[in-house]
């Protein structure tokens, strides 16, 4: 390829975009569905006595996150902050009896975000990057299993993976998209596992 060929590319990437370097902090309110593994549950109360044990889970709701990071340049930025997953539950029937548990996530995430902006207002990217959740689990039951009932916690740390866009509504402030999922969250052993799918929508400012 020619010089004269390569001058347009070089032009381009000189060229100033709206979604310039700096320090920016977000705020989204999230939409999640969850799911849960159900064994973790399903044998705690078999293990204590129930038989005939039909069991199911459902989850999703309204949270919330908080992010602050840097953008390097269009193309690159990294971020971390607070992310609240929300709650699964499951719900058991048993000869005799009935259990309720839940199990839900919170924690601090950090991701790298890579940017591509498709004109000086709209921006696409992808992200990925590790969450570090505290997950709890709590099951309660009636007899003849009621020897299951009881909570436990861990700290998981679990990859994350997400798509997203940006619309700069003026020089500050962005109107952001995101949706992310993770999976695997809490240890099969201590609290089960569940994934979260998350939809958010907020508001960025950029210093």
């Amino acid at each position: 390829m020619k010089l004269y060929q390569l001058a347009p590319l070089a032009l381009f990437a000189l060229t100033p975009t709206a979604f310039a370097d700096g320090f920016y902090g977000l705020g989204e309110v999230t939409y999640s569905n969850q799911s849960l593994d159900q064994n973790h549950f399903d044998t705690a109360l078999s293990a204590s006595g129930a038989t005939g044990l039909s069991s199911s889970d459902s989850g999703s709701g309204a949270q919330w996150r908080l992010q602050g990071g840097y953008r390097f340049n269009p193309y690159l930025a990294m971020e971390a902050g607070y992310i609240d997953f929300g709650k699964a539950k499951y719900q058991a029937s048993y000869a005799g009896g009935s259990a309720e548990g839940t199990l839900k996530a919170g924690g601090l995430d950090m991701a790298a975000l890579i940017g591509l902006p498709l004109n000086d207002s709209i921006l696409v990217f992808g992200k990925v990057g590790v969450v570090d959740a505290k997950v709890e689990s709590n099951l309660t039951a009636s007899a003849p299993a009621n020897s299951a009932s009881g909570s436990d916690s861990v700290y998981s740390i679990r990859p994350l993976v997400g798509v997203g866009a940006i619309y700069k509504l003026t020089q500050n402030v962005d109107l952001r998209g995101d949706y992310d999922y993770v999976s695997g969250l809490g240890t099969s052993s201590k609290t089960g596992q569940m994934n979260s799918s998350m939809f958010s929508m907020g508001v960025g400012y950029n210093f």
